[in-house]
């Protein structure tokens, strides 16, 4: 059995226990109905998705010509700085939220990761990250009329 294989399954395995575990669970609180869901249902339904995908690729990895890994986890010597420096950037995101609010905080958080992560010019990290916090704005706060914090600025 090729690495590959073996890994895909035993994700796979994991995955679906998750699932499982997550559609169980949800079911201790009221999951409501499609028109008016309750507090269960999101937890209920992604279960329910991550087991059917993972049980997809549980199945898929039976079937599959076994292929051996020949790259690591990391494929640039590197690449664990900008792993480690997005999780830094996700903790400083939860710990400034309450303080600069949730607009200014989200613009922040994706301008470190066009401008460093993932580099782009200035002009293409500004506009993106002034696009996408507007735009999560507009989704989370304006449409879905989610209780998040303004912060200082109250935006």
């Amino acid at each position: 059995m090729g690495r590959l294989r073996n890994n895909n399954q035993v994700t796979a395995i994991f995955f679906l226990g998750i699932g499982i575990f997550f559609s169980l669970y949800a079911r201790s609180v009221d999951i409501g109905r499609w028109a008016r869901p309750g507090p269960g249902f999101l937890p209920f339904w992604a279960g329910i998705t991550l087991a059917a995908m993972s049980l997809g690729l549980l199945l898929r990895s039976f079937w599959q010509k076994a292929e051996t890994v020949g790259s690591s986890f990391f494929p640039e010597k590197d690449s664990w700085k900008r792993v480690l420096s997005t999780f830094l950037a996700l903790l400083f995101h939860t710990l400034v939220l309450p303080y600069l609010g949730f607009t200014l905080t989200t613009f922040l958080f994706l301008a470190f990761l066009f401008r460093f992560i993932f580099p782009q010019t200035w002009w293409r990290t500004l506009v993106t990250a002034v696009l996408g916090a507007i735009i999560a704005r507009l989704l989370f706060i304006n449409f879905l009329e989610t209780q998040l914090p303004a912060g200082i600025f109250g935006i």
